[in-house]
């Protein structure tokens, strides 16, 4: 059972949200953190004396009372688009072959890192024309009985991490170092590069105004979560890092 200030939250109300919830690592944690803050929601709204036929009208009406952020004018718009051109960049390509020797769990992330490396070694000893036959005896990723071919990529097509290191990689190059992602470590080799260009300001500066204003509101709504959760009594549930399609 939990209480939130003076209402309850019973096991069956819990149970009967866990469903919601089952892709989480702990459903039934997910759930019962998801209650509290509705029912938060439910009496803040009873503060306001706001009414509301679904649980989702009500949350947007409590929100539009408490939480209110800037808009975000040409000036804020310009610092973001100055600081941050290289994800206004259209037009790289980058062709890529890579090995890819994959983190599972329980594995020694450090041996793993040490067998790529010596693997790296013997490829730069050996040469880049054995680059096909070494992804297609080592590579862990699917691509490796195509000899590692991942084709020509455009910023977008990889994780960050990858798209970072590649595209600072001069073309027809095996790199002298593994690239590490959340997948494992990287062994890569490039051929063609196309240098793209920097969209102007005016072709970007509607989408950008709508993505900052979206990233404050979805932080300010966190944090009035967050504020609404430390003013309350709550127990039978730890709410800290609590996570939540409310929060989100």
């Amino acid at each position: 059972m939990i209480t939130v200030n003076d209402a309850t939250i019973t096991e069956a109300d819990i149970l009967a949200e866990v469903p919601r919830h089952e892709q989480e690592s702990n459903p039934r944690l997910a759930a019962g953190q998801e209650l509290v803050l509705r029912e938060l929601i439910h009496q803040r709204a009873a503060d306001l004396d706001i009414r509301a036929d679904t649980d989702e009208a009500l949350l947007a009406a409590v929100l539009a009372a408490d939480v209110h952020t800037p808009r975000a004018d040409e000036a804020s718009c310009r610092r973001y688009y100055q600081q941050h051109q290289e994800e206004f960049r259209e037009g790289d390509l980058i062709e890529v072959w890579h090995i890819l020797f994959q983190v599972t769990p329980g594995l020694d992330v450090q041996k793993l890192r040490s067998h790529a490396n010596q693997h790296l070694a013997e490829l730069h000893r050996q040469g880049l024309g054995q680059f096909v036959h070494f992804a297609r005896q080592f590579s862990n990723c699917p691509t490796g009985a195509g000899g590692g071919a991942l084709g020509e990529l455009t910023r977008g097509d990889m994780v960050p991490e990858f798209e970072k290191a590649v595209f600072a990689m001069p073309e027809y190059t095996l790199w002298g170092e593994l690239i590490e992602t959340r997948f494992g470590f990287h062994i890569v080799r490039t051929g063609r590069k196309v240098e793209g260009h920097v969209l102007p300001f005016e072709a970007v500066h509607e989408r950008l105004a709508a993505w900052l204003e979206e990233s404050s509101y979805r932080r300010a709504v966190h944090q009035y979560l967050q504020q609404l959760v430390g003013g309350a009594q709550i127990q039978g549930i730890p709410m800290q890092g609590a996570d939540s399609p409310l929060v989100q």
